[in-house]
């Protein structure tokens, strides 16, 4: 069985970066077996109702302005795969979960590529997007994650967001008190499978202080309703820009290798 990861993707420029966060997502290719394929849910894919990129997908969206000219020129191989959409489809909906192809969805946007070609320097195998689905409650994206869990056996599921995500206030000063405050709550729910504060998480005091929006939190979400043990490990730990939280966690993997 495949675990589950939910990774905080921060800029897609990690890519060129040093940083720790990259070198931690880098170093899960040592304890990942190679799955069949990926399926992989990211903050930049937003619809109302559950949706699943277009099978013909074979190109990367540079979804950003402002960085450097050698992001927009980067290339990585990644493609979809029709049979296996298919059957996503199918067994999904003999589950219960409404779900269609999104014919005007055909590259991957930064929130996937930039983290699977830091696991993956050469992707040989296809990869699914799901897109995030506003309209669901909490309840919701939980059990869909908890829906998720068939294919774990075949796949390796990717949730890519952030544990915070408040960009109009980043900086370069001391990390902001309400960044790790909010930080330090969700490793503690996730490391000890607090499903019921998780449920609650939108009234915790610094919730929309992070998340002004809450897509990047969402894939979290699922990532914890993906996980048989319902406890997440935290295997990254940084603060950027001294509000952006790094923090990224495995599910459903026995040993995890700190780094």
């Amino acid at each position: 069985m495949n675990p589950s990861l939910f990774i905080s993707h921060g800029a897609p420029n990690i890519i060129f970066s040093d940083l720790k966060s990259k070198k931690s997502i880098q170093n899960l290719k040592n304890i990942l077996d190679t799955p069949k394929y990926i399926i992989i849910v990211s903050a930049h894919y937003v619809t109302k109702n559950l949706k699943v990129i277009n099978p013909i997908a074979n190109s990367l969206m540079y979804d950003f302005y402002g960085f450097e000219k050698e992001l927009y020129e980067f290339k990585y191989n990644i493609k979809s795969d029709l049979n296996l959409t298919n059957n996503l489809i199918e067994k999904l909906k003999n589950q219960g979960i409404d779900i269609s192809i999104d014919e005007n969805r055909t590259s991957y946007d930064h929130g996937v590529w930039s983290v699977l070609s830091l696991i993956y320097e050469k992707l040989e195998i296809p990869v699914i997007q799901l897109s995030i689905p506003i309209s669901y409650t909490i309840t919701e994206l939980l059990n869909l994650g908890e829906k998720l869990k068939i294919f774990k056996d075949d796949a390796l599921l990717v949730f890519s967001g952030g544990v915070t995500h408040n960009l109009s206030e980043m900086g370069y000063e001391n990390t902001k008190n309400y960044a790790k405050e909010f930080n330090d709550t969700i490793k503690n729910i996730i490391e000890n499978g607090k499903i019921e504060e998780l449920k609650n998480i939108s009234k915790d005091k610094n919730f929309y202080k992070n998340h002004p929006t809450t897509e990047h939190f969402i894939p979290l979400l699922l990532a914890f309703g993906s996980a048989f043990n319902k406890k997440g490990e935290s295997f990254n730990s940084e603060m950027l820009y001294s509000n952006i939280s790094m923090e990224s966690f495995i599910f459903d993997e026995k040993e995890v290798e700190k780094w």
